[in-house]
């Protein structure tokens, strides 16, 4: 939950060690840079950013008069160190969508005027958006960019921070040994170069790690350390990471006084700097302890206040997660009304997290509805005049009418209301669908890849090696002449084996091979892949018809796939001695039926095994269907429809 509190030391720039000392160091070349150049430019804004998490009044004036220089000179890596500044304060204030914006200047800026290094500070900003925001395979793709650059120029302090942000990254992406990996390196390099700043961003990656997996005196000994340095160099926001991660701690181990002791501690540092966003944070850890301490009445005192400024911050996540506790706590203090209440909250915080553009669509909808509804009130009002003139017996029909066609109005909008409110449920419905199906892609496309790599390690690695060995045995053979029939035996059974190995690496590694990578087609394909198999042990027929073209890649590589996973169930589990499959193509359907007759198996209790799952996902990826016909020895029939 405090992730944010490091963001800034992720994106200090290289030059800055400390704080006190640096600032100092900084402060005197200024007063004896008399020059109005690049140089001078560079001094303010170096200060700006390390007074960022001292001073941000004083911080802002400093970087003021930076940019103020930056265009007076048209210095172009001026330019860039500005919009990288105001990257960092938008990341700060928790702005994800403008730190994304402020990125992307800085990286134009960089490759307009060929600035590497600027380029590099533009991806650790990028990194930084996508790791905040959960696209972590985004995150470390920019990470890892910037890390190239600053490698390339020997840049060892931006190596550093680079290390340390894709620490953070695989931490948040739950993958301890990279995390742990990444923060000893950090760690390491930036002692060796005295980078203050960055040995408390890694000792605190490392502290958060060892906490989350019950190696609490390790990472307390970390955040001690880090106490020590942030005290130092009068590194507030560093303190806070330590007392969040000390509480963290203390209420895994349910000392939960001295917890909220630490979380006090962070409270006055974020309120120091108004940070609404993280002030909203420690008021839900602050609920959460008094929750786990049953302190019920305190907790929601305090729930109450981290909505306050989460919903003035925007903090989307801030209000999901608060909304989610406060029901646990009404629920614990038995007001199941107010439970339920809060419980609507969070889903509808959880669905604002999900779908934004169908939130703005409702929006407009209910705007509508209720400029609607009013210029109805003014029409009734009208008539209501009119018909105080009227005589009573006028009056009464009148009034008829008019609750007739309110009930009638009533009906309406009551139909129009639902019909729109079932559109934007099938378009959330739709959406999701869409996800899922890119996920699925996703998945199927990285096991081709991946059957695809093996195939070529096989066929290029392993069967050389093994067309070497036969080669040199060979050799051998030749040249030794052997006195005895058994040695000569073994030696030709062993230059068999050798031979049948070749052999076999070369099978497996062309039925891995994706479809997509042959030329013949599917028919075709699966032919080959049937001559391979043992006559002996199952025969199998192959009837083809229609398969005049060549299918789409990715039907074609998802129903070979399918039928040769359904061959190898049969040959592992039916006890099949016979195999028909019969494939035929037409203008709109391609039709697989594959029959045995094996042992057969029971379709319901098999239904969640993890091949049958495999089939599943990719013929209903290709909008496919298919059919398990099955009884336990009466063999088995799969029949498979695939839309051309």
């Amino acid at each position: 939950m405090r992730k944010l509190l490091l963001v800034l030391t992720l994106f200090l720039p290289v030059a800055l060690y400390g704080q006190n000392r640096s600032i100092d160091s900084l402060k005197l070349r200024l007063l004896s840079s008399t020059k109005v150049d690049s140089t001078k430019a560079d001094i303010y804004y170096q200060i700006a950013v390390a007074l960022q998490r001292i001073d941000p009044a004083t911080s802002t004036k400093y970087i003021d008069t930076s940019a103020t220089l930056v265009k007076q000179l048209n210095y172009k890596m001026g330019m860039a160190n500005i919009v990288s500044f105001d990257a960092v304060r938008c990341s700060l204030e928790g702005k994800f969508d403008s730190l994304f914006f402020y990125s992307q200047q800085c990286l134009q800026i960089a490759k307009q005027y060929k600035l590497p290094l600027a380029a590099a500070k533009a991806y650790n900003g990028l990194g930084i958006y996508h790791w905040q925001t959960g696209n972590y395979s985004e995150a470390i793709k920019n990470h890892l960019a910037a890390l190239r650059i600053r490698e390339r120029y020997k840049d060892e302090q931006g190596i550093a921070a680079s290390m340390a942000n894709l620490a953070w990254v695989y931490f948040d992406n739950q993958n301890n040994k990279e995390s742990e990996r990444y923060g000893l390196e950090a760690l390491e390099l930036a002692r060796r170069i005295d980078n203050p700043t960055v040995v408390v961003n890694a000792m605190q990656i490392l502290a958060n790690v060892y906490g989350s997996t019950g190696k609490y005196d390790k990472a307390l000994q970390y955040d001690d350390e880090t106490i020590k340095i942030c005290n130092r160099e009068a590194n507030k926001r560093g303190l806070s990471q330590a007392y969040s991660n000390m509480a963290n701690c203390y209420n895994e181990l349910k000392l939960y006084d001295k917890a909220l002791q630490y979380q006090q501690k962070v409270l006055e540092i974020d309120q120091f700097f108004n940070d609404k966003k993280q002030i909203s944070d420690t008021y839900l850890n602050i609920a959460a302890i008094h929750n786990q301490k049953k302190e019920y009445s305190v907790a929601l005192k305090w729930l109450k206040q981290s909505i306050k400024y989460a919903t003035e911050s925007k903090f989307k996540q801030g209000q999901r997660n608060a909304w989610q506790l406060l029901s646990t706590v009404y629920e614990q203090t038995g007001d199941y009304k107010k439970a339920l209440d809060a419980h609507q909250n969070y889903q509808i915080a959880s669905l604002a997290l999900v779908n934004e553009k169908s939130n703005e669509q409702i929006a407009r909808m209910n705007t509508r509805y209720q400029t609607e509804k009013k210029e109805q009130t003014i029409k009734l009002l009208a008539k209501e005049n009119t018909i105080q003139k009227l005589s009573i017996v006028k009056q009464k029909t009148t009034i008829t009418m008019i609750a007739g066609l309110l009930i009638v109005a009533f009906i309406i909008a009551v139909l129009i209301y639902n019909r729109n409110k079932l559109k934007q449920k099938a378009l959330l419905q739709a959406q999701v669908i869409t996800h899922q199906e890119l996920m699925t892609k996703a998945v199927l496309d990285a096991e081709e890849h991946e059957r695809t790599r093996i195939a070529a390690d096989l066929h290029d690695g392993v069967g050389q090696l093994f067309s070497a060995v036969k080669m040199n045995l060979n050799g051998l053979f030749e040249r030794v002449d052997f006195t005895r029939q058994e040695d000569r035996f073994l030696a030709e059974n062993t230059l068999a084996l050798v031979d049948e190995s070749c052999k076999e690496v070369r099978v497996i590694s062309h039925q891995m091979m994706p479809s997509t990578s042959r030329r013949s087609g599917l028919a075709s394909d699966l032919k080959n892949f049937i001559e391979k198999i043992d006559a002996d042990k199952l025969k199998i027929s192959l009837v083809t018809s229609g398969f005049k073209d060549k299918l789409e890649s990715n039907v074609e590589t998802m129903l070979y796939r399918v039928i040769q996973e359904t061959i190898n169930n049969v040959i592992k589990h039916a006890q099949a001695t016979q195999l028909n499959i019969e494939l035929r193509q037409t203008k709109k359907l391609i039709t697989a039926i594959i029959k045995d007759n094996g042992v057969g198996f029971d379709t319901h209790s098999h239904a969640n095994g993890i091949g049958l799952k495999n089939i599943l996902s990719r013929i209903e990826y290709i909008k496919g269907t298919i059919k398990y016909h099955s009884l336990p020895g009466k063999g088995t029939k799969v029949c498979i429809q695939v839309p051309v």
